[in-house]
């Protein structure tokens, strides 16, 4: 199972998720590894992003994961929202609530 040398209970390291492409991309990437786990508790998830490249936690990367939950799951944007994501630094994690909060779904084609 992909998620399960990544899991500690409920706190899943991105690092093992993403890989080193285009933030947009890699959020896009990890939302739809995360929907295809079964076993994944979206009602108290932490994302540790801790070991993850600073450059790739920025909006775009965090604006696809949102719309790839959006377009794939549609009931569990609510959910994704409410994910905890644990970071290195305290801006980023102000950063990440703060496009959290500001995100709108696009229409889905």
């Amino acid at each position: 199972m992909l998620l399960e040398s990544a899991r500690n209970m409920n706190v899943i390291n991105g690092n093992r998720l993403i890989g080193m492409g285009y933030p947009v991309d890699e959020g896009a990437q990890l939302a739809t590894r995360l929907l295809q786990q079964e076993d994944v508790d979206w009602q108290s998830l932490t994302l540790d992003m801790t070991d993850v490249d600073a450059a790739m936690l920025i909006s775009s990367f965090v604006n696809s994961f949102l719309q790839t939950i959006h377009e794939q799951a549609p009931l569990r944007l609510d959910q994704a929202r409410k994910v905890q994501w644990k970071t290195e630094f305290g801006f980023q994690q102000e950063s990440i609530e703060e496009w959290v909060n500001d995100f709108q779904p696009e229409a889905v084609h």
